[in-house]
């Protein structure tokens, strides 16, 4: 019987939408957002502005300053949000906001959120925030019903929301590659990662507060009321606040407490976007983490198409590059029609899952012999940060690990979002990316990538003459097997490489 209880209450739940719907809204034309866009002839045109955050810091001062600004409502989706410094100071001024009278729509996958639930429950108490976490796991707490769980709907939980955007108003957005974290915003020890984020204002920005209110009626989204089924705490609100506020005055001296307080990055200055109507916002549907397979993919048909239509080179960074058998046959077929092909990766040493770089060194001889060229991020490359514009991209601050995703098609067409070059972004998770056709913007990734994959940050991997992959660096070492990593991370990634496993990575 103790058996057959688990097992229900490990069934998955879907709320009814019918019920608990929002509608898409027009941009809000009211508060400093507003009024800065009303009369913008960019905007009257149908473009959109765009912004590359790099460091992350700025990335930090972004989403504190738009969440100032707003005035109507702030809608926050990400993968992890964790309970840190940053994590901390963002709900402070969530908070803020709907203090102000913003409606805050806070929506978190669970994968990383189980065993918070007390503090988003007093989050969610405000009567202006409503939160709602996506393919939740049923059981709450206690490892005996986790563990029944996880056997009897594995399937369901392998399936994960992996988007991360922040709108403001619908008049201003900020997506990419970043979740809420210290590690993103150059506060981690011992690692920081590498990342970018674009900030958009105009048409795309509504797109995707639009795309957000589609997750949020997902089935999938679950209030956290429900999940927790206790009464809203107005109390549990003035508490938590309390605790911030005592938290975060005794933590002056912190990196992002200086960060909060700094002169503010400058979004109202249009002379800083670059405006243009050649940009194209993707987003997976929803439905895609539900297990449904027909017409909810919609990130990895748009980059194929890219793939199948660039004709001189192709710029690809991505953390966890997993192609499989299929994408190094077709990246080498770029190759075979004349294209160059150019791949920045983490090393062993830096990346933070091992498990994922086995994936990749499974296909690494393949793809060197098909003429692809491989860097791969060093986790020094903080020490060697060849000038501001790598800095400004993160490569400033302590041991790095690159977590962008980014690709540039032709030295012409940028795509940046959620997106890993993996089975798991482009099967399994659900994912958003945004096309932007601009000739700065493109040369800046450019020269992001060059500075990126220069010998004191990268290494080169390249076969001897004896047909040995081979690692080198600036000060013309040779590497027989990888670089810098430790037994143990060699042994999980060559153990790895063993097993059946390439599909979920």
């Amino acid at each position: 019987m103790l058996a057959l209880a688990l097992v229900a209450a490990c069934a998955p739940v879907r709320h009814d939408p019918s019920t608990t719907q929002a509608e898409p809204q027009p941009p809000a034309t009211s508060g400093a957002l507003g009024e800065w866009l009303a009369d913008d002839p960019a905007v009257a045109r149908g473009e959109s502005g765009f912004q590359l955050i790099g460091s992350g810091r700025s990335a930090f001062q972004w989403r504190i300053e738009t969440a100032r600004l707003a005035d109507d409502r702030l809608q926050v989706q990400y993968y992890i949000w964790r309970d840190d410094d940053a994590g901390r100071l963002l709900i402070k001024e969530l908070l803020a906001a709907a203090e102000r009278g913003v409606d805050v729509y806070f929506l978190l996958d669970d994968m990383d959120t189980r065993g918070n639930d007390a503090a988003l429950a007093a989050f969610d108490a405000h009567p202006n925030v409503e939160v709602r976490l996506f393919n939740p796991f049923r059981s709450r707490w206690g490892l005996l019903r986790s563990g029944v769980e996880l056997v009897f709907r594995a399937s369901d939980l392998n399936h994960r929301m992996h988007n991360k955007a922040w709108v403001a108003d619908g008049q201003v957005a900020i997506v990419g590659g970043r979740n809420i974290a210290n590690q993103y915003f150059d506060a981690g020890r011992p690692y920081n990662f590498v990342d970018l984020d674009v900030a958009v204002a105009g048409p795309i920005a509504q797109e995707v507060d639009h795309a957000f209110v589609t997750y949020w009626n997902s089935p999938a989204a679950l209030p956290i009321d429900q999940l927790r089924r206790n009464p809203k705490d107005i109390e549990a609100v003035e508490r938590k606040k309390h605790r911030l506020k005592a938290w975060s005055d005794e933590q002056a001296d912190r990196t992002l407490l200086q960060a909060r307080d700094a002169p503010p990055p400058r979004v109202r200055n249009r002379d800083r976007y670059r405006w243009t109507d050649q940009a194209e916002l993707v987003v997976d549907n929803p439905e895609k983490a539900l297990g449904e397979t027909s017409d909810t993919n919609v990130v990895l048909p748009a980059l194929v198409r890219r793939f199948e239509q660039t004709e001189e080179s192709v710029r690809l960074i991505s953390p966890y590059f997993v192609p499989g058998a299929e994408g190094t046959r077709g990246l080498t077929d770029l190759v075979d029609r004349g294209v160059d092909v150019g791949i920045l990766t983490n090393s062993l040493a830096a990346t933070d899952v091992a498990l994922a770089h086995s994936g990749y060194a499974r296909r690494r001889g393949a793809l060197l012999d098909g003429g692809v060229t491989l860097y791969e991020l060093r986790p020094s490359a903080w020490r060697h940060a060849p000038g501001p514009q790598a800095t400004a991209f993160g490569l400033g601050a302590s041991r790095a690990s690159l977590h962008t995703k980014a690709a540039l098609f032709d030295d012409r067409e940028v795509f940046l979002g959620s997106f890993n070059l993996d089975p798991r972004s482009a099967h399994i998770n659900t994912e958003l990316g945004l096309f932007i056709e601009d000739a700065q913007i493109a040369e800046t990734l450019q020269r992001v990538w060059s500075q990126a994959t220069r010998p004191e940050l990268s290494y080169q991997i390249r076969r001897d003459e004896s047909g040995r992959v081979r690692w080198s660096d600036d000060a013309g070492n040779q590497y027989r097997r990888d670089p810098k990593a430790g037994p143990w991370r060699r042994f999980v990634a060559g153990f790895a490489r063993l097993l059946p496993i390439e599909s979920q990575l």
